[in-house]
């Protein structure tokens, strides 16, 4: 075994050169970078203001439905429930969208909109995925 190769040696690679080079094309570009936050600075967070007219603390005050009348109430202001129901429950209201060929949420909005609570026509979307592709069909 005379007739060995050697492999030949590891070349170092020199890292900052090329994030110079990276980020030097980068900025040609345009293309935004990261940034990470210095651990030193600290996030101000402003204390919550009450609008004008709010409530003092402690009191209830009636919830409205929605602040522009006739309009959807947008998805910031939506709140997601996690709710666990029985799978029997679960299996009747699937079915009943199904049957209404509208969405599971729009079956559970009809129920609380029947039991008294006050939901905005407009907030009233049978099949939201119909909405989110509008101008596409």
């Amino acid at each position: 075994m005379t007739g060995k190769t050697q492999k030949p040696n590891f070349q170092s690679v020199e890292i900052d050169l090329i994030d110079q080079r990276l980020e030097s094309q980068a900025a040609e570009k345009g293309i935004p970078t990261l940034v990470a936050p210095k651990p030193e600075a600290a996030i101000h967070v402003a204390p919550a203001r009450e609008p004008a007219g709010a409530p003092e603390r402690g009191t209830r005050r009636t919830p409205r439905a929605t602040s522009r009348p006739g309009q959807a109430t947008p998805r910031s202001r939506m709140k997601t429930v996690n709710l666990e129901v029985p799978d029997y429950a679960w299996i009747a209201i699937k079915m009943r969208a199904a049957q209404e060929m509208t969405s599971a949420r729009h079956v559970i909005m009809m129920a609380l909109k029947a039991s008294g609570i006050d939901i905005n026509e407009a907030d009233m979307v049978e099949d939201g995925r119909r909405h989110r592709g509008a101008g596409f069909n």
